[in-house]
């Protein structure tokens, strides 16, 4: 099982499409966020099974508290069960000696430093790749992560980031699709077409170098490759302490969209959740398609 854990709606950044609606400062979200002690007792739900965990937010590294729960869980769990989705800005070397222990470091970059982009805030590029290539100095796992929408889908631009990622010695680059939730429900020209998407995967496919690149699940489920995992393999626990059946599913207010909400943590059972998303709830059955995409379509 991999849990995607939104610790934070706060981040240094405030990306007009963020899927997490995250901003600058805590609390404009309208949820209530959980307390340091429910926050381990989460933990030690998901320490006792053993999942893998992808710390994220908002950045999961923005606050004290939310950073000291990530230390502790260093000292609880396998290194390779954990994982930090972040971005660049605020780089301290308490920053990196804390992922020198997580088993990898994934950072939002969709163009290169000098690229017009309206839907990032200005030094979003600069900061992430000032991450990206200290963590490369360290040597700690990472990957760059690229969320595919009009600005960010210019095989150029694409081209020129990629190359630029194996001259650092980046080791991965992750491909991602833009989905219409949180923020950017009110973006849907965001969206690419299924069309554009498959195109670009084939341009991906043909591009070569020492960086591996690596489609998301959503991706691979458009080529056929893959299957909707939610609730089967992965779920999604949000600042609040909701689990939804994918950390994708996710509204304007940080919230599950309709029919992804499974339960609360850390009051309800983990192993009440999964049995009843998988079955009451209908995701006993792994799909051919994007649950998430499938709703927003059909809403």
């Amino acid at each position: 099982m991999y849990v995607i854990w939104n610790l934070t709606n706060a981040c240094p950044w405030s990306c007009s499409f963020c899927c997490m609606s995250a901003r600058n400062e805590d609390g404009q979200v309208p949820v209530k966020n959980l307390d340091f002690s429910q926050k381990i007792k989460i933990l030690k739900i998901l320490q006792k099974r053993e999942v893998e965990i992808d710390f994220s937010g908002g950045d999961p590294l923005a606050n004290k508290e939310d950073f000291s729960l990530i230390e502790i869980a260093t000292g609880m769990m396998r290194r390779k069960l954990l994982c930090v989705s972040t971005t660049g800005g605020n780089l301290s070397e308490a920053k990196l000696k804390l992922l020198k222990k997580v088993g990898k470091v994934e950072v939002s970059i969709d163009g290169l430093p000098g690229e017009n982009n309206p839907f990032r805030p200005p030094n979003f590029s600069a900061a992430a790749i000032e991450l990206l290539l200290a963590l490369v100095k360290e040597e700690i796992p990472c990957s760059a992560v690229t969320t595919l929408y009009p600005v960010s889908a210019d095989q150029g631009s694409l081209e020129r980031l990629y190359y630029f990622l194996c001259a650092n010695h980046v080791p991965q680059w992750d491909i991602l699709r833009f989905y219409p939730v949180g923020r950017g429900l009110s973006l849907p020209n965001l969206r690419l077409t299924e069309e554009k998407l498959l195109r670009l995967m084939d341009f991906f496919d043909a591009i070569q170098g020492e960086t591996k690149i690596v489609f998301q699940h959503s991706l691979q489920v458009l080529r056929g490759e893959y299957q909707c995992h939610a609730a089967r393999e992965s779920i999604g626990i949000l600042p609040s302490g909701v689990v939804t059946a994918c950390g994708w599913a996710l509204d304007q207010n940080s919230t599950p969209l309709s029919g992804f909400r499974l339960g609360y943590l850390p009051e309800d059972s983990f192993d009440d959740i999964l049995k009843r998303a998988r079955g009451e709830l209908g995701f006993g059955e792994r799909k051919n398609y994007c649950r998430v995409l499938a709703h927003l379509n059909n809403r």
